[in-house]
Parts: structure tokens; C-alpha cells; sequence
């Protein structure tokens, strides 16, 4: 229903991260709130990273591929392509989003569901006042993601990409 993904939604979703088998957690906890979810094999000669689709009935489906399989990557496209149903399913006139993650050029309506899925995953005044980048180590990534209640993963993730060092906690 429109509606029902919202932050907090979305933050008991992200807490599931913590847990040995949070991706399987994460899929029956969207089918029983009626999101539709599936995971593909990258396609060949594609840069997808997921979709979200407006089905004929309404329902949502929301599809990831695995071209960057790691779990910070599962975490974030998840909640881009939730941020999709949220903000712009029944809004925008648009029943499909397909997604490149990698892109360099972000439109609005991309812009508006990487930020609401960074906030979903990480408050930014949580993230700012533990200032990881600035010395991102190990122990701190793990202190901060065990008080947080998500995988550390999560927040290495966050590092890599705002620090530009893919290198980091591989």
C-alpha cells in the first residue's frame, strides 16, 4: 500500500543487516509487507545494479543483480530501489526505474533515492559526528556498526566511497 515504506520502515529493515542471514530476512519481511522481491545474476553487456517496477495490480517489485556481489552494494541498491517505491511509485509518471549505480550524471529523482537510501542506512548526523573517514580503521568500523545494530559493512561501504579507496576493508 502506498504508504508503507517510510524511514523507520526501512531502519527495521536495515537492522536485519546485522543478523547471519540478512538477505533471506530481508526478502520474507518485503513479501510479507506485499514487495515483491528478486535476485538475478548480472546480465552480460549490462550495468544494471537493480530496478524497481510497478506491477499491473500496483504491487511493487523491486529486482537486484549481482554485478557488484558484495553486501554493502545488496544493502544500498535495496534501499535505492525502496526509495523508489516510496518517493516516486505513486507520484512520478513513471512505473520503472533501472539502475547503474556506477553512473556519473544523477538526475533529481536519481539524487533524491541515493540520499533517501543513505539516510535509511546511516542518519547523516549519526554518520558526521562518528567522522570514520578521517581515520577509518577496522575497529572503529565495527565499534560503530555494533552500535548501530547493522552490518559492518554498511559503514566500510560508506567509507570506500566517500574516501575513494575501494581499497579499504576489502
Amino acid at each position: 500500500q502506498p504508504g508503507t515504506i517510510t524511514p523507520e520502515f526501512i531502519a527495521d529493515l536495515v537492522r536485519l543487516s546485522y543478523l547471519d542471514k540478512g538477505p533471506l530476512l530481508a526478502r520474507e519481511f518485503l513479501h510479507k509487507h506485499g514487495i515483491h522481491f528478486v535476485i538475478e545474476e548480472h546480465l552480460p553487456h549490462t550495468h544494471l545494479d537493480g530496478a524497481a517496477i510497478r506491477m499491473p495490480n500496483s504491487a511493487p517489485l523491486v529486482a537486484l543483480t549481482l554485478r557488484h556481489d558484495r553486501l554493502d552494494n545488496f544493502w544500498f541498491t535495496l534501499c535505492h530501489e525502496l526509495a523508489h517505491v516510496a518517493l516516486h511509485f505513486y507520484k512520478e509518471d513513471c512505473d520503472v526505474f533501472f539502475e547503474d549505480l556506477d553512473q556519473a550524471e544523477v538526475n533529481s529523482v536519481e539524487g533524491e533515492a541515493d540520499s533517501w537510501a543513505g539516510e535509511a542506512l546511516i542518519p547523516t548526523e549519526t554518520w558526521k559526528a562518528a567522522d570514520l573517514c578521517r581515520e577509518p580503521t577496522l575497529e572503529r568500523v565495527r565499534s560503530f556498526a555494533a552500535a548501530m545494530r547493522i552490518d559492518p559493512v554498511i559503514p566500510a561501504g560508506r567509507v570506500r566511497r566517500e574516501t575513494g579507496d575501494d581499497r579499504l576493508f576489502g
